[in-house]
């Protein structure tokens, strides 16, 4: 557990915005790209993206918002300059951590994650390393801890032999347990993340430590590259 002050984010002040009630209002054009907008009744950030010509990943990484379902009513929304989407150069330096890439894709098909959420994860945590071990013992690509990996092998995937050391059951475990967390937390890419980086008892009390938001920021962010 990290030494961090916690904060709590008071949920009830934030607003689920319905996206019939959006819908219903007349179009106008969005401010152009790296401006910013000011949240009105009914809007949510999926249509707030596709009027500014971004992504949902692109604007929650720029806004360092966790839960991109809630939005609060007269939030002031950095729009993210458009940039083409591409793979970070360290990445393709290495092209046996590019060769990876089939796995992602393979696992986040089988539970039904996001590629990119997925990928992006994985690059933040480890630069898609399999040797890398924290100082707390998380291994691997998805940094597993060893209590982690522990639930995942024998409670959600009911096999003791997979080894988190081994690179194509690293991926697999991260890939159920960000399901598990997705699962958990309604969908919401950022709640799932800050369960993965904080537990997901703290990210469903609606606590969180200082910098959970910069981590989901910063997966946000990766996630992007990986479109």
């Amino acid at each position: 557990m990290r030494a961090a002050r916690i904060v709590s984010v008071p949920l009830a002040l934030a607003l689920l915005a319905p996206v019939t009630a959006f819908a219903a209002a007349p179009s106008k054009p969005g401010p152009a790209p790296g401006r910013v907008y000011v949240v009105r009744s009914g809007d949510n950030l999926e249509t707030i993206a596709k009027r500014n010509g971004t992504t949902v990943p692109a604007l929650a990484a720029a806004n360092h918002i966790i839960n991109p379902n809630l939005v609060v009513i007269g939030t002031k929304l950095k729009i993210p300059a458009p940039s083409a989407a591409k793979l970070p150069t360290r990445l393709l330096a290495h092209p046996e951590r590019l060769a990876l890439t089939p796995r992602f894709d393979h696992w986040a098909k089988v539970y039904g994650v996001p590629p990119d959420l997925l990928k992006g994860l994985a690059w933040y945590e480890s630069g898609w390393q399999n040797q890398v071990v924290s100082k707390t013992g998380a291994v691997g690509v998805g940094q597993l801890e060893p209590f982690t990996s522990d639930f995942v092998s024998k409670q959600l995937l009911s096999n003791p032999a997979l080894d988190p050391k081994r690179v194509d059951d690293n991926i697999r475990m991260s890939a159920r347990f960000l399901r598990f967390l997705l699962d958990r937390t309604g969908g919401a890419p950022g709640l799932a993340l800050a369960a993965y980086y904080q537990g997901l008892k703290m990210t469903q009390q609606g606590k969180f430590f200082d910098d959970t938001k910069t981590y989901v920021a910063g997966v946000s962010a990766a996630r992007v590259q990986f479109k």
